[in-house]
């Protein structure tokens, strides 16, 4: 081996917080929130058609979209504390950002789904809607999506694919209140144009949402650099590093939607990476830029060569 070519020197700093270890609160959370709205969307067709409340039929739509997408999660939270093997050598970790994207194409489409029906009402069919039976599944509504997501709200600070599960029971939560509000509005003044108006609103509100979470996890699965990490910032930092010349070949990427991880090559001319420097480089990784895998390559190659290589950046 070329004396001026160390071998890979791989600075592993694994910090629990930064890994998908789902707790027993986060798999009863995935079931009582899938078990209450499959039951709840149910309950939702059979009131929409009694109410003639074409409105609540939408929702009750999005609401099973909301159960396949919870389903999904928590396969996805089951695939993620799979052990690597010879196949698949990262695990299944990956699966997490793979569930988070059908969530976010599944929100894109039923809101999209919403908005035509609403247009619909608004335009052409002007349905007479029953507004105390709507009232009252709405009520329910806001109680099981609500009370749903607040098993999330924790860990969806941490967790893209928890958040995605998370945004699907709060903006269940949020039509269900709209609805609430125009079951009440119609009630009093028999005004059925609101009906269309509000969810017109509601469903503007959710896609919104819904396409930044779609582009985000896009993002994440093409192995972009995660959007609470600044790679410039991460390259000024490995550029500082005592006897650093140059930094190439950076790469950060997403793991899971909780691990992220790190490759790099140092120009270092004066060699001697020791294993202290790196495992303080790890840690100051991973507290810094939440990166829980690092793999560092170090090269004693002047930077006068490596620019004439063009393989700085």
């Amino acid at each position: 081996m070329s004396p001026d070519h160390e071998p890979h020197h791989h600075g592993h700093h694994h910090d629990h917080a930064g890994h998908v270890h789902a707790t027993p609160s986060s798999h009863r959370a995935f079931f009582f929130a899938i078990i209450l709205n499959g039951a709840f969307t149910f309950l939702q067709i059979f009131y929409a058609y009694f109410a003639h409340s074409t409105s609540l039929l939408a929702d009750a739509g999005h609401n099973f979209s909301d159960v396949l997408a919870l389903a999904f999660s928590w396969l996805a939270l089951f695939l993620a504390q799979k052990k690597a093997n010879r196949i698949y050598s990262y695990g299944y970790k990956k699966s997490t950002i793979l569930a988070t994207l059908m969530n976010a194409i599944l929100l894109v489409i039923a809101c999209t789904l919403i908005l035509a029906e609403t247009i619909d009402h608004f335009f052409f069919s002007h349905p007479v809607v029953m507004p105390v039976p709507v009232m009252i599944v709405a009520f329910v509504g806001i109680l099981i999506n609500g009370g749903s997501a607040l098993f999330f709200l924790k860990k969806s600070k941490t967790d893209l694919n928890i958040k995605s599960a998370y945004l699907h029971l709060l903006y269940d939560a949020i039509i269900s209140f709209s609805v609430l509000l125009t079951g009440c509005a119609l009630y009093f003044t028999h005004w059925n144009i609101l009906d269309p108006i509000v969810g017109f609103i509601i469903t503007l509100f959710i896609l919104k949402n819904s396409l930044g979470l779609l582009k985000q996890t896009v993002e994440l699965s093409l192995d972009g650099v995660p959007r609470d990490i600044n790679y410039t910032e991460v390259s000024d930092y490995l550029t500082s590093l005592e006897g650093v010349t140059a930094v190439h070949d950076l790469h950060i990427w997403a793991m899971s939607t909780t691990e992220n991880s790190l490759t790099a090559h140092l120009i270092r001319p004066a060699g001697n990476f020791s294993s202290e420097m790196r495992q303080t480089l790890s840690k100051k990784l991973m507290h810094d830029f939440n990166i829980a895998h690092t793999t560092i390559q170090v090269e004693e190659h002047e930077i006068k060569e490596c620019l004439h290589e063009q393989k700085c950046e």
